[in-house]
């Protein structure tokens, strides 16, 4: 997982994560903050662990 997005979904907002040699580069600016410079292995684990949002990696094609 190197370059990407991750779909990113709750009840207030969905929005995507743009992710470049494993570390999310671009992000709307409800997550930029918190999202921005992270690993994407981190934010997708953070995903499925928490009640109420749904995430999904979408490769690049």
């Amino acid at each position: 997982m190197r370059d990407g997005l991750i779909w990113w979904s709750t009840e207030k907002a969905t929005f995507g994560l743009v992710v470049r040699d494993g570390v999310v580069v671009e992000a709307a600016p409800y997550a930029r903050r918190w999202a921005h410079g992270r690993p994407a292995e981190e934010l997708l684990e953070k995903g499925r662990r928490s009640k109420g949002v749904s995430v999904e990696w979408i490769p690049p094609q």
